[in-house]
């Protein structure tokens, strides 16, 4: 799931944004499986610049029965000193800059039509709505965990990037998602 897209450009550097890089970083990866694991199939949530919704994302991976979902982003700190690789779980772990990640990353929705009903009354800025997060914690969790632990572990060592640990956060794609979701 290359992150954003269209309308939701993500977060913005000074020369590049989010949307465009989580594009390119999710076709290479697509390569990379396709080289290495032929038998393995690899359905993206966008191949260009369009803007399925947050919604429609999960709901993707679950109608293609999928084993794993990976949503790919490129946050943004404002201390130039930070950097390196994070990778999220489903959680409820939601104090400080993971609440602002997951407040960021969930008010996407904002920008959908009808978007009121269609999440039924989540609100991305509320912490109330982050309660919901809280009781219906996903079933892969440990298995979500196992996969970002690999993650992080291939970043820092194949290759070569500061390995910020894996986190957990309250955020839409992960929560809807049928299966290990990172």
């Amino acid at each position: 799931d290359p992150g954003h897209g269209g309308k939701d450009p993500g977060t913005s550097g000074s020369f590049s944004k989010e949307k465009n890089i989580a594009l390119s970083i999710s076709k290479e990866l697509e390569r990379i499986i396709k080289e290495n694991l032929p038998d393995v199939e690899v359905i993206l949530t966008r191949r260009d610049d369009s803007f399925p919704t947050l919604e429609s994302r999960p709901k993707l991976a679950n109608e293609k029965d999928a084993d794993v979902f990976i949503s790919i982003h490129a946050n943004w700190v404002a201390n130039p000193s930070v950097s390196g690789t994070e990778t999220y779980v489903m959680g409820v772990q939601n104090s400080g800059r993971n609440f602002e990640v997951a407040k960021r990353e969930n008010a996407v929705i904002l920008l959908e039509e009808n978007y009121e009903t269609r999440y039924d009354g989540f609100d991305p800025n509320s912490p109330e709505s982050y309660i919901l997060f809280q009781l219906t914690q996903s079933s892969f969790q440990e298995r979500s965990l196992r996969l970002a632990s690999l993650i992080e572990g291939q970043m820092k060592n194949r290759v070569g990037r500061r390995s910020r640990g894996v986190k957990q956060s309250s955020l839409w794609v992960l929560w809807n998602s049928a299966m290990p979701s990172v």
